[in-house]
């Protein structure tokens, strides 16, 4: 599997992982999760290891950590989620609960998605990761006209992590974003 390493520490990651918006939205059956278990089984077999979530995700988070223990996979996954509320202790009950749903402690990544109260945020997230609650931290947005606010936290804050929309028929961030 081909890795690029994460700027601030070096560690090498690998380019592909696996997004659970709407397909880790499901119940516990073992007939809803058995093939997604088996798509984190073939994710870690190939040398794959991020797994990105959302609190928005519906049942997303608790499934992942589920079959993460089930697997035995902690020590190969690399957990990101988001927080995307307003408020401090909105976002600190946002991220508990992350943490508990996920059952990963620390927690890789949390990044703030849309930009949603990033002051605030990030000012917490910088405490947890002193604490050793999070490894990563970062910052998100899915639109184009967001990045002009997204540089200016570049530019201003010591970041791990920028999640933008980059795709074939989506590539302004080459402009901007990519050369920070």
């Amino acid at each position: 599997m081909l890795k690029r390493p994460i700027p601030t520490t070096g560690e090498m990651l690998p380019v592909v992982g696996y997004g659970t918006w709407q397909t880790f939205d499901v119940g516990p059956s073992p007939s809803q999760r058995l093939p997604l278990h088996n798509v984190l089984r073939t994710l870690f077999n190939g040398g794959g290891t991020v797994i990105d979530s959302s609190p928005m995700y519906g049942r997303a988070e608790g499934v992942v950590g589920d079959l993460v223990v089930e697997l035995d996979a902690r020590d190969r996954a690399f957990i990101a989620t988001k927080v995307w509320t307003r408020g401090r202790d909105a976002g600190i009950a946002q991220m508990t609960q992350s943490l508990r749903f996920l059952k990963a402690s620390p927690l890789d990544l949390v990044q703030i998605h849309n930009l949603v109260d990033w002051q605030t945020h990030l000012t917490t997230l910088r405490d947890w990761k002193t604490r050793g609650q999070v490894r990563y931290i970062g910052i998100t947005h899915y639109s184009v006209s967001a990045h002009a606010d997204l540089e200016a936290v570049i530019r201003s804050e010591p970041i791990d992590f920028v999640q933008v929309n980059y795709a074939m028929d989506e590539r302004a961030a080459e402009q901007r974003l990519l050369p920070l």
